[in-house]
């Protein structure tokens, strides 16, 4: 890639780890970065997990970047054998891996037991320096986006961004990037609505489908979604800030026309999922 970086407009998450699809750990990392995707304008098209293996992650790591503007991923960066994700991404981009020496700076500054402290034969020294070999090549870039954290969100051709697996620094580091990459945004910022019913999902299903062929053109989307245990659903209306009139349209209208509607706040619909 070349020239300036292409604008944002679709995304999505890679997660990488064993841990995940065997559940010994629960994945939150895509959830906050959907929700970071929808406040900041972004079309989050796929969320995909795959083990710690290097066929799988460079196999979905190139087909997300045949299709999408800002891809991200997460987890398997950390200084034990099965921590490959450098090593895949550098194999995805026919890449060299090379120590960052910045990286090493930075660890040296900031981390509690920094390598300069190890002894330069030891084993444990080897295992810490692999989390500062990364992808060598004129479009990575070790982005360190927080003063406090030694750990870079490593971008190759802007368009794939390499983040930790443990969330509060997945959450911490996604923030601060975040700066970097406002500017090229160029989705709309979507507005979400619910209405409460007691409306069963058949009795919706035509008149959703009738509504939503009539504003698909506005780029709306409506949905339902059950709650068994208090006998309601919700529609959810989803679309563009600049559409809202045709979106409050679309909420009169669903009231009007289901039973016991009513329009809830986005807190209101947490507490009954």
């Amino acid at each position: 890639m070349t020239g300036q970086p292409a604008p944002i407009k679709q995304a999505a998450i890679l997660i990488i780890g064993d841990e995940v699809l065997n559940g010994k750990i629960k994945d939150t990392n895509s959830q906050y970065f959907a929700d970071f995707c929808f406040k900041n304008g972004i079309e989050l098209r796929r969320i995909g997990v795959v083990p710690d293996e290097t066929e799988d992650i460079v196999a979905v790591l190139n087909e997300y970047r045949s299709r999408y503007d800002f891809i991200v991923t997460t987890g398997g960066i950390g200084p034990t054998h099965d921590d490959i994700t450098y090593e895949s991404v550098a194999k995805a981009f026919d890449l060299p891996l090379a120590l960052n020496e910045e990286t090493v700076d930075k660890m040296n500054a900031i981390a509690k037991h920094p390598p300069n402290a190890k002894s330069p034969d030891s084993s444990e020294l080897k295992a810490q320096l692999r989390m500062a070999i990364f992808p060598k090549g004129p479009t990575v870039v070790p982005n360190f986006v927080t003063d406090d954290l030694w750990v870079p969100v490593v971008s190759i051709d802007s368009q794939v961004y390499i983040f930790p697996g443990i969330p509060a620094l997945f959450v911490k580091l996604l923030e601060g990037l975040k700066p970097l990459i406002e500017s090229r945004i160029q989705s709309s910022k979507l507005c979400r609505h619910f209405i409460s019913t007691t409306s069963v999902e058949s009795v919706l299903a035509p008149l959703l489908s009738d509504i939503q062929e009539r504003y698909r053109a506005q780029n709306i989307k409506v949905g339902s979604y059950p709650h068994y245990h208090d006998e309601r659903n919700t529609i959810s209306i989803l679309g563009p800030v600049e559409n809202e009139p045709a979106i409050k349209e679309m909420i009169k209208e669903l009231i009007e026309q289901v039973d016991h509607g009513k329009e809830i706040s986005a807190e209101e619909e947490a507490l009954s999922t």
